[in-house]
């Protein structure tokens, strides 16, 4: 895999020993904080009564002790709407505060449009912008970047950034499908981020002040065939959008090469902290906390073993909802924040790999 990424540099205040900003930066920072799961928890002993598993094996090689699972009258917006609507009471203000939706999402609920106009909708905020990103697993770090770039647009105030996912109903819960059933919940988690186009002090690594500080973003199609889901698609070579066929070759559920997976995913993980790290001469051991996608425990703990990193600098919430894709990370933050490890001035870093390839990392004070 090659080592091309892209790189958001967003700048500190003048005077600093590192960084001067190139173009006028705002301060973005997070001003609320909501995330929504489904009342119905799945336990290993109920996948075991669906397919040739059991407790004992999927714990040791994932962590993954339960996931929730969406009930047949809800949808990927449906989660994503009480997830935001949790964000914008932690906030303080109403839907119809809202200037920007940048929401990822790989299972929307329908084929077009994207969930974010969905959730415009649902809120009734106003007829805003309102973005969908296909990043997988890496998608709500992109999403982050991607906020904070249009925050520099002006004219914005508040910023609602939504990860949620729906993979139960394409899951495969027989033998066949087993390797990646096992590791997959329903989930949302959302932020409202507040944007000051005329702040006075940025958030930097030298300072206490709350904001977003850096990001970076990176991809390698040549791996894509390693974790993907076929159909329904425009493949070359076909004649139809989906086919029985297709139904029967089980090309709509998720298919996984879990040893390159897990490869990449330790080297690249680790890297991105490294280099965000190096780029604002601070060391991983100055991060507070470290939030990481949610794939799988035995990745998440090579990668704060390889950084040198406490248990408890590293959140974890695998164990209760498995991988939520692009709501792990607001999911983690939730559960951070709830135990005490995420308060204002921490140094958080976020870091995820997912299909795509796609990878990764925001580096922010909370």
């Amino acid at each position: 895999m090659n080592n091309h990424h892209s790189s958001v540099i967003v700048g500190k205040a003048s005077g600093s020993s590192r960084y001067d900003p190139v173009v006028h930066r705002p301060s973005v920072k997070v001003t609320g904080l909501g995330h929504y799961v489904p009342e119905k928890i799945v336990t290993n002993a109920d996948l075991a009564e669906l397919m040739d598993t059991n407790d004992e094996w999927i714990r040791t090689r994932t962590g993954i002790c339960e996931r929730r699972m969406a009930d047949i009258s809800q949808s990927t917006s449906d989660l994503a709407v009480e997830a935001s609507k949790e964000a914008l009471r932690s906030a303080g203000i109403g839907a119809q505060d809202i200037d920007l939706i940048v929401v990822s999402t790989i299972t929307p609920d329908y084929y077009m449009p994207g969930i974010g106009v969905l959730i415009q909708d649902k809120l009734k905020a106003p007829p805003v912008m309102a973005l969908d990103i296909r990043g997988q697993c890496a998608g709500f770090t992109w999403c982050l970047a991607t906020a904070d770039g249009y925050a520099r647009l002006g004219g914005m105030k508040n910023i609602l950034v939504v990860g949620a996912d729906l993979q139960t109903r394409i899951l495969d819960y027989s033998d066949a499908g087993r390797n990646t059933a096992v590791l997959f919940g329903d989930g949302a988690g959302a932020l409202i981020l507040r944007v000051d186009q005329d702040a006075q002090q940025l958030a930097t690594v030298d300072n206490t002040v709350s904001g977003l500080i850096d990001h970076e973003l990176g991809s390698d199609g040549s791996g894509c065939l390693s974790l993907y889901v076929k159909r329904p698609g425009m493949m070359a070579g076909k004649e139809r959008f989906m086919t029985t066929q297709d139904m029967d070759e089980r090309s709509t559920v998720p298919h996984m090469d879990g040893r390159q997976v897990f490869k990449h995913a330790t080297l690249k993980m680790e890297s991105l902290v490294r280099s965000l790290c190096k780029k604002h001469g601070i060391t991983p051991d100055d991060i507070d906390v470290l939030i990481p996608h949610q794939a799988n425990f035995r990745i998440n703990e090579m990668v704060r073993g390889k950084l040198g990193l406490p248990h408890h600098k590293v959140v974890n919430v695998i164990d209760k909802y498995g991988n939520t894709t692009s709501a792990t990370l607001p999911l983690c933050m939730a559960e951070a924040q709830k135990d005490g490890r995420l308060v204002r001035g921490k140094l958080v870093m976020t870091v995820a790999f997912g299909s795509g390839f796609s990878w990764g990392a925001n580096l922010l004070r909370w």
